[in-house]
């Protein structure tokens, strides 16, 4: 059965109220891991992640809306580039794929921590085990994590480059788990997006939904 809860936004019980619901939902409610994903979960990258592919579709002669990208978000840029430009071919979206990376590195100031999930996830770190599981480039992901001091909390990180089938599907969550050698039966997700949350869900993972910050 699909199990899904809202973890709160803020506030100094995160970490009592997380545990609470884990309690209540998972066998035993002991947590063996903790996975998350980054783009809108730990950090907003939305403004940032649009206006670098507003920029590298323009550098390839064509427009990218704001509420055009808005119905890609949490999705592979190797699944919505072309359903947005049908007919562009594979050379085509990585062309942009390599361009939006190049420069994103310009609007990583956009970019915002959500500073009670990381607070949180800095204190579980050390007596648990924790993931990362993003569709984010390597390069661009790594970038995130750098500019927000993130880099050394996850023992395990999967990026979306480096799986054949992105979320939805849940092979990162399934990679990750592999890695960490967890049960997903006694691990918890954090997702914000439904695209993401699908992925978990079909992982076995229990998922937290994290509300825009």
């Amino acid at each position: 059965m699909e199990q899904q809860c809202t973890a709160p936004a803020e506030g100094p019980g995160i970490t009592d109220e997380v545990g609470e619901r884990f309690s209540m939902a998972a066998p035993g409610g002991s947590v063996q891991a903790l996975l998350f994903d980054l783009d809108g979960t730990l950090v907003d990258t939305r403004e940032a992640n649009y206006l670098a592919y507003r920029d590298a579709f323009a550098e390839s002669g064509h427009e990218l809306t704001i509420e055009q990208f808005a119905t890609t978000w949490g999705r592979d840029s190797r699944d919505f580039i072309p359903d947005l430009l049908p007919g562009i071919g594979s050379s085509g979206v990585d062309v942009i794929r390599a361009a939006k990376s190049r420069l994103y590195a310009e609007q990583l100031h956009r970019t915002t921590a959500n500073e009670a999930l990381i607070a949180f996830l800095r204190l579980v770190a050390p007596s648990h085990r924790t993931a990362l599981v993003s569709t984010a480039k390597s390069g661009n992901g790594r970038q995130i994590l750098a500019a927000h001091g993130l880099t050394e909390l996850f023992d395990v990180v999967v990026w979306g480059d480096e799986v054949v089938r992105s979320k939805p599907d849940p092979e990162g969550y399934l990679r990750a788990l592999e890695l960490l050698g967890a049960d997903a039966r006694a691990s918890l997700a954090f997702e914000d997006s439904e695209t993401g949350r699908q992925a978990a869900l079909a992982a076995g993972l229990l998922v937290l939904e994290v509300p825009h910050f």
